[in-house]
């Protein structure tokens, strides 16, 4: 939005559905001291404004440049608008920003992810599961939005990684899955948050050891068989680097006391797999399996050994745990 006195760019929200309080994130240039931003609501709910060098550098014209960021509720968000209240040399004026429908991915690719057609629920629905995984990572001492170099492992069509346009991370973000044509959707759509990474049905990958540090896998080790599993805890615990996390989510007790046969064998011996329909686009062993939390702590232990868990944390349903990579 341009006035004749400040020039103001949304970085963030561009898009909707929201979930209030929303992050916002931008900047604002002016002929005059900018004083503050917010949504002019009662009480005002003003954002923080920090120093934009690189906005100073492309606008030297303006003579002044501020970014902006924080959190507004839903007020500020009207009739596909964003409404902010801009402060310039000691006068408010009223400022604007479009905020579009969030556009998902193809029907085909959220049913090889989730099972189902979320529509326009299917990104919502990723930034409340982005924001239980970051809960474990801060749990555990490493915020997920400080590590130098997250990888979404298992990311589908970006269900829970696009929430990183939403935040403010300090490192570069990678996502991979074995599906081929939702990594290709994800670099034409997604390419300005992330990078990303066709991998194999089987290690290893072509990231350096210690590459990461930080790793989160959302419903990838509750579909594994157990070889296949254990094959990639020894990956990723070599690409990640010494001291970092991995945070997965698995079918806990919650899911495996459904089925008494199941129940039983998990208790038995702490993991059960089995096989059914095999989803389109998506390899037969792609199936369902079950753990419980002593299972991982045991058979995971040369590699990481368990820092938090949480049961049904990730969207009411799959129990996940941070694990802290051990050194060789």
């Amino acid at each position: 939005m341009t006035d004749s006195l400040f020039k103001l760019h949304v970085e963030f929200p561009t898009e909707q559905p929201l979930q209030a309080p929303f992050e916002v994130r931008g900047w604002i240039v002016a002929r005059g001291p900018i004083e503050a931003v917010g949504n002019g609501g009662e009480p005002t709910e003003w954002l923080q404004l920090r120093p934009r060098p690189d906005v100073r550098r492309d606008h030297p014209e303006w003579g002044h440049a501020v970014g902006f960021e924080g959190r507004l509720g839903t007020g500020a968000l009207r009739d596909g608008t964003l409404n902010l209240r801009v402060r310039v040399a000691g006068i408010d004026h009223l400022a604007n920003a479009p905020v579009a429908p969030i556009e998902p991915p193809p029907d085909h690719l959220q049913v090889r992810q989730v099972g189902s057609v979320w529509g326009h629920r299917f990104y919502p629905a990723g930034r409340a599961m982005f924001d239980q995984v970051a809960a474990l990572f801060s749990a555990a001492g490493q915020p997920l939005t400080d590590a130098r170099r997250v990888l979404d492992f298992g990311c589908g069509c970006g269900r829970v990684l696009r929430s990183f346009a939403e935040v403010h991370a300090r490192g570069e973000i990678w996502g991979c899955d074995i599906d081929g044509e939702s990594i290709d959707w994800n670099q034409a759509n997604l390419a300005a948050i992330a990078r990303f990474y066709t991998n194999p049905t089987e290690p290893p990958t072509t990231f350096a050891d210690g590459f990461f540090d930080a790793i989160y896998s959302v419903s990838v080790f509750t579909h594994l068989p157990e070889d296949r599993q254990m094959a990639w805890v020894r990956e990723l615990h070599r690409i990640l680097a010494p001291g970092g996390l991995l945070v997965p989510s698995f079918h806990g007790e919650a899911y495996w006391q459904r089925d008494p046969a199941v129940a039983a064998e998990v208790q038995a011996r702490g993991f059960a797999y089995r096989t059914g329909e095999v989803t389109a686009g998506l390899p037969d062993f792609y199936m369902v399996a079950y753990h419980s939390i002593e299972y991982i702590a045991q058979h995971w232990a040369p590699w990481f050994e368990v820092v938090v868990h949480r049961p049904q944390w990730i969207d009411g349903a799959h129990d996940v745990v941070a694990l802290r990579r051990k050194p060789e």
